[in-house]
């Protein structure tokens, strides 16, 4: 049977809170693929930049490269499949637009943490065993 959640913890504030990360859609995945895809043809377009970086594309490559709005649309994709573990049960971190959990409001590093861990492991699939797709971005880990 397929996985489609993953239960990770990342340390806001000094205390470890839980968090369910659902796979991406295919939808969103494609659109992940398809950023990925723009990014590694805009490297082979200009070399005299690729030498200066590392061979392998990392996932702070992708998200650097976004525009504001491709940015925004990624993270809102990935906040919207993840809940925060709460003693009632699983929460949404976002519906659509709107903050379901709005202590991560203002929270930029849990939020790039939750983004990170969420593409690596909604992508992990299409690239070998373990890899990100991404490059040599090592496997998710709980800060």
């Amino acid at each position: 049977m397929r996985q489609i959640t993953k239960d990770i913890e990342i340390t806001i504030d000094g205390n470890a809170v839980g968090f369910r990360l659902t796979k991406l859609d295919a939808f969103s995945g494609v659109m992940l693929l398809r950023l990925l895809m723009r990014l590694e043809n805009l490297r082979e377009c200009h070399p005299e930049q690729a030498q200066a970086q590392p061979k392998d594309l990392t996932l702070l490559d992708l998200v650097s490269s976004l525009s504001e709005e491709e940015l925004r649309s990624v993270m809102t994709s990935v906040l919207n499949h993840t809940a925060v573990l709460l003693p009632a049960g699983p929460h949404p971190v976002m519906t659509g637009g709107e903050w379901g959990y709005p202590e991560l409001e203002h929270d930029t590093p849990s939020c790039m943490k939750l983004l990170l861990e969420e593409i690596a492991w909604s992508l992990s699939g299409f690239f070998g065993a373990g890899q990100s797709g991404a490059g040599s971005t090592p496997a998710p880990s709980s800060p």
